[in-house]
């Protein structure tokens, strides 16, 4: 018996017809062209107004951190010096110095601070030296005079104390005597005290300000080297080191100790990705699958202009020890949903399509 083609192809039809309402299930999955992404992106970049900004950007939770800003002054020249012994492709630590800003402003400032300074130190020294001797010989004078009044006030008391003692003067004139003797004794030891206090240090009000002022300077210069301590840029993350890989960037270190994929996701499909069974991709020249683990959903719809298709993009977390993938590779990448009838597959593939 023989079958013509209308026959046979009507054959085909009615056992794919059968086919499509049988229970068989089968993996619901599809494909896209992922982006390699390091978990983490430290970038020095160019901002605005000659200011230099860093930043550390996580992939897999889009959160940014270690934001920090370099802005100078007006007039100010500054100038990145890119370490001579880093290059592309180098593996960086958080220790490793990677870049010096260099402010002349800040330099100028310290060198100002520190001859003003200086200039104090000097005046300082000159009060201490040559005001406080004269000073202190003014005292020794002071002490002098009052023990030559103490003597002749102590010579005129004995002699009035024999004329009291033989009743030729009053006591009342005595007393006068007296006082004065008593008086003179205690200018002498007002005025010792008073040398004293000079020979062993004490400060005037003039040398307490210059002090203060050499104090506040010293405030302003530490201030400054702080600051420039700072303009030492080290990585926050390990990692390898690469340069204007972005737009107005100087250097970027990217985390290689794991990888994010980026997979675009047809806005028709993203109903499926709380299904996802698992995620698999081959790197460039390699026919072997690799697994990923899908980690979430980024929120932003995107617009492939290409296309004319809404994208949303997934994230998918690439074990540890893939040899070969570097940040920025694209790959091929099936992603795996639920199971589901033949019936419901070529609905969405239907879907999928218009």
């Amino acid at each position: 018996m023989k079958f013509n083609r209308r026959i046979v192809l009507l054959i085909i039809l009615i056992l794919a017809t059968i086919g499509v309402f049988l229970p068989i299930k089968v993996n619901y999955s599809f494909e896209a062209t992922a982006l390699v992404y390091s978990t983490r992106e430290w970038n020095l970049k160019r901002g605005q107004d000659d200011s230099y900004i860093s930043e550390l950007q996580d992939n897999e939770t889009n959160v940014m951190s270690n934001l920090m800003s370099y802005k100078f002054e007006r007039g100010d020249v500054a100038e990145v010096n890119i370490c001579k012994n880093h290059v592309s492709g180098d593996y960086i630590t958080t220790k490793d110095t990677v870049a010096v800003i260099h402010s002349y402003f800040i330099d100028n400032e310290i060198i100002r601070l520190k001859n003003l300074k200086q200039i104090e130190e000097a005046a300082l020294d000159v009060t201490i030296t040559g005001e406080k001797q004269t000073l202190i010989e003014q005292g020794r004078q002071q002490l002098e005079f009052a023990g030559q009044q103490l003597d002749l006030a102590q010579k005129s008391y004995e002699r009035q104390q024999k004329l009291y003692n033989d009743s030729i003067i009053s006591l009342s004139e005595f007393e006068i005597y007296e006082n004065q003797f008593n008086l003179a004794k205690i200018n002498v030891e007002i005025t010792d005290k008073a040398l004293l206090s000079l020979e062993t240090g004490a400060k005037s009000e003039e040398i307490d300000y210059i002090k203060k002022k050499i104090e506040s300077y010293e405030r302003e210069i530490e201030t400054l080297e702080k600051m420039k301590d700072q303009y030492y840029i080290q990585s926050p993350v390990d990692g390898i080191i690469s340069f204007n890989k972005i737009l107005d960037g100087i250097m970027t270190v990217s985390d290689t100790s794991r990888y994010i994929l980026k997979i675009p996701v047809k806005i028709f499909n993203i109903q499926y990705l709380d299904r996802i069974s698992s995620i698999k991709f081959s790197i460039p020249g390699s026919v072997e699958k690799t697994d990923a683990s899908f980690v979430g959903i980024d929120e932003n719809i995107n617009l492939n202009l290409t296309t004319n298709q809404q994208l949303i993009i997934a994230k998918a977390l690439i074990n540890h020890g893939i040899k070969g993938i570097y940040p920025g590779m694209a790959v091929s990448c099936q992603v795996y949903c639920d199971r589901i009838t033949i019936l419901d597959f070529l609905r969405r593939g239907i879907h999928l399509k218009f």
